[in-house]
């Protein structure tokens, strides 16, 4: 009876296993990270104003080798700097985003979601986040 149990058990872990993992698709960077990134990061860091020695605008400038080390660990969101900013106390000076609105809690979680599943951030025009101009020159 043990050997027909453990094979059936087994079957029944994979069939709910690949079920989850369907539930909830890989997140996608062009998608749904970059226009978190676009609206609430580039503003400070990017090639004009490289706050904390910090460059989102593409995924060669974000994981470039600082001073202050990795921001992004690909795998390990628990040790990613910018994870860690982004969870501090609003009251934290070192608390992200240093001015405006705090990111809210399910793009944040997205962030996570997205390092834990290796920071999938594409080359080119799709993984490119323009740096933001002043609002005074917008309206020029």
């Amino acid at each position: 009876m043990k050997m027909t149990f453990y094979p059936a058990l087994a079957g029944l872990l994979s069939a709910s296993f690949v079920f989850c993992a369907a539930e909830e698709p890989p997140v996608d960077f062009a998608r749904q990270i970059k226009p978190i990134f676009a609206d609430r990061c580039i503003e400070c860091h990017h090639s004009g104003s490289l706050m904390g020695d910090l460059n989102l605008q593409s995924r060669k400038l974000a994981f470039r080798q600082r001073s202050g080390g990795p921001v992004i660990l690909p795998g390990r969101p628990e040790n990613s700097l910018l994870v860690l900013m982004l969870m501090l106390p609003a009251k934290d000076k070192k608390a992200m985003p240093a001015t405006g609105h705090r990111i809210p809690m399910d793009e944040v979680n997205l962030i996570r979601r997205w390092i834990k599943e290796g920071a999938n951030w594409p080359e080119g025009d799709e993984g490119f986040i323009p740096a933001k101009k002043a609002s005074k020159e917008k309206n020029v």
